[in-house]
């Protein structure tokens, strides 16, 4: 039995891969649903944050080089130990400017690889073992490891943060107590707001910088994922009209054929030109289906409770079942979305007593008072099956009743016997 070893996750060209030993999935989560492209916008703020960063990093190792060589001349320091120390101070540059780099995607993910973190780390340590013993060294020495270390803060998590950081202190300390002659840090020549510039204000300068540029980055997400679920929205309320339509219709068209079917077989006059009738009034369906469906793609089909009423006595008595119909309206004032909910409701209602019924008798009452309420009843329910089929396990009241309760309301049903009742209710606005 084998098992398969983590791979360290893919990084985009030029960047390094993350250790993977790195947990704490949120950051992990979030490069995983990262968009594919960002906005123009973001694209400058990081262009932003990078040159910021990188500048003050060159500043300081700048200004850390040239006092280094002021401070060294002034010591008697040979020329050979003074240009091999600058050198190495300066040789921390590419480091530095990589180390900015990989704040793009790398924040607070933790460690880059240990060959990439010895070869960041090796010429600035380097310079801080060769200017411990040098005149004039103290302190200067040890910065291009302050400023690496700085720079490399916002690629680790809070508590290796913490840890670099002390860690990084006792170095810088330690240098000058190591050559405690020439020491700036410990000794009394040092300017009191040098210390705290590079000590203490630096490595949180760029840890905010860095931090400013992740919540950039998780607001670019945030609205790309704000666009893609408007759009998920719009499909499926586009999917649950589409369904309405079209498996109310095919219903209806299915219950026409079939009657149709059955008088062609009778050589009775009457029969004959009910079946007619019955072919015609199949052809208006598929006609109406087809205008509806055009409508949907418009954007301009609207569901009106009172023609869904006429519509629903109309289908039910023509399938023979007896059907009575009550409205009762209050002095309140229905608004259109709930009208369309309401029409939805008993579209619904009515394809399922014909598709999934042997009803005989169907009762609708819409009552408007502080509440809009539809109650359809109806009968000829099967035991087994036909409780399923009645909706109650169905897609389309589960749609139904999602559409209402977004709207304030909700749908319940229930059964009885052979008798099933379904309620909608929606408050006036």
């Amino acid at each position: 039995m084998t098992t398969s070893q983590p791979q360290p996750a893919h990084r985009p060209t030029g960047q390094l891969p993350v250790s993977a030993a790195s947990g704490e999935g949120f950051d992990d989560d979030f490069r995983v649903n990262l968009p594919l492209t960002r906005a123009r916008g973001v694209t400058v703020t990081w262009w932003y944050t990078f040159v910021s960063v990188l500048a003050l990093a060159l500043a300081m190792l700048g200004i850390s080089a040239l006092v280094l060589g002021v401070m060294m001349q002034e010591a008697e320091a040979s020329i050979g130990l003074l240009v091999v120390s600058l050198a190495l101070c300066l040789g921390t540059i590419p480091a530095v400017v990589y180390a900015s780099w990989l704040m793009r995607e790398n924040y607070g993910t933790g460690w880059t690889p240990w060959p990439a973190t010895l070869a960041m780390f090796s010429v600035p340590v380097v310079c801080w073992a060769v200017t411990v013993a040098l005149p004039g060294a103290a302190f200067y020495g040890a910065l291009p490891l302050w400023i690496l270390i700085s720079v490399l803060l916002p690629l680790l998590r809070l508590r290796q943060r913490l840890v670099v950081f002390l860690v990084g202190t006792v170095l810088v300390l330690g240098h000058g107590w190591l050559n405690p002659d020439t020491s700036m840090v410990l000794g009394s020549g040092q300017p009191f707001t040098t210390v705290v510039i590079l000590l203490v204000l630096l490595p949180p300068s760029i840890v905010f910088s860095a931090w400013w540029w992740r919540v950039v980055v998780d607001l670019d997400a945030a609205r790309t994922a704000s666009g893609q679920l408007a759009v998920a929205r719009e499909r499926l309320r586009f999917a649950s009209d589409l369904h309405d339509i079209q498996g109310h219709h095919l219903q209806v068209i299915a219950l026409q054929a079939e009657l149709a079917d059955r008088m062609l077989s009778s050589s009775s006059p009457h029969a004959q030109t009910a079946a007619q009738e019955a072919i015609r009034d199949v052809r208006a369906l598929a006609e109406q289906a087809q205008q509806e469906t055009r409508q949907l793609v418009r954007d301009l089909r609207v569901v009106s409770l009172r023609e869904e009423l006429d519509n629903a006595r109309d289908v039910l008595e023509a399938a023979g079942i007896a059907t009575t119909i009550d409205v009762e309206t209050g002095p309140g004032t229905v608004s259109e979305q709930h009208d369309r909910l309401m029409g939805l409701a008993v579209r619904e209602a009515t394809t399922n007593i014909l598709r999934h019924s042997s009803a005989a008798e169907v009762s609708l009452r819409w009552s408007v008072d502080d509440v809009q309420r539809l109650e359809i009843i109806n009968d000829g329910v099967e035991p087994g099956g036909a409780e399923n089929s009645s909706g109650q396990q169905g897609t389309g009241l589960a749609g139904l009743d999602t559409r209402f309760r977004e709207a304030g309301g909700s749908v319940t049903h229930e059964r009885d016997g052979s008798r099933f009742r379904l309620i909608a209710a929606v408050p006036l606005p």
